[in-house]
């Protein structure tokens, strides 16, 4: 990713999460390495005190095992870094959220917050997701998803023309 995007990712941070910390970057790839099995975790960032911060973007509605994956996720991180880890995970406005706010007993040092952004994040997520085939990145299975459900989450008007792009990257994505 380019520094606009990065940039663009950070002030996204700030904003919607109120984030007060310095944000130096992407985490390096040994801080953010996690068990297979587990959420595999969106765009993770560090701080100048070596926090790690995982940026979600959430296009399926949150319910209990969306809650779980990152309860997972942050005690993973925490496990290899023994460092605060905040997972913050942004959704459009049109999504459930199922899972109550409650706290979560855990050996970890974690937090999880939820925002609704006043930018449809569905953009944002396809960008990523275009970059990665432009990069021949191979897509995950949240990729696919993300990517099949994609034309669902924008507006009425513009559904035909993403429908397009997405099946066009979901061919590309599978050859």
């Amino acid at each position: 990713m380019d520094k606009e995007n990065i940039d663009y990712e950070i002030r996204i941070i700030k904003d919607a999460f109120d984030e007060k910390r310095n944000i130096i970057g992407y985490a390096p790839e040994e801080k953010i390495k996690v068990n297979k099995d587990c959420h595999q975790g969106g765009d993770i960032f560090i701080t100048d005190e070596g926090e790690l911060i995982d940026l979600e973007y959430q296009m399926q509605d949150f319910d209990e095992e969306e809650l779980a994956k990152y309860v997972e996720l942050a005690e993973e991180l925490y496990e290899i870094n023994k460092v605060s880890i905040s997972i913050y995970v942004l959704c459009p406005r049109t999504l459930k959220v199922i899972a109550p706010e409650c706290t979560i007993k855990s050996e970890a040092e974690f937090t999880i917050k939820l925002a609704c952004w006043g930018e449809n994040p569905v953009y944002e997520v396809f960008f990523q997701i275009k970059e990665k085939i432009d990069k021949n990145i191979r897509l995950n299975d949240e990729d696919i998803l993300n990517l099949e459900m994609i034309p669902l989450r924008v507006p009425k008007e513009e559904r035909r023309t993403f429908r397009v792009e997405c099946f066009k990257l979901l061919n590309k994505a599978i050859r």
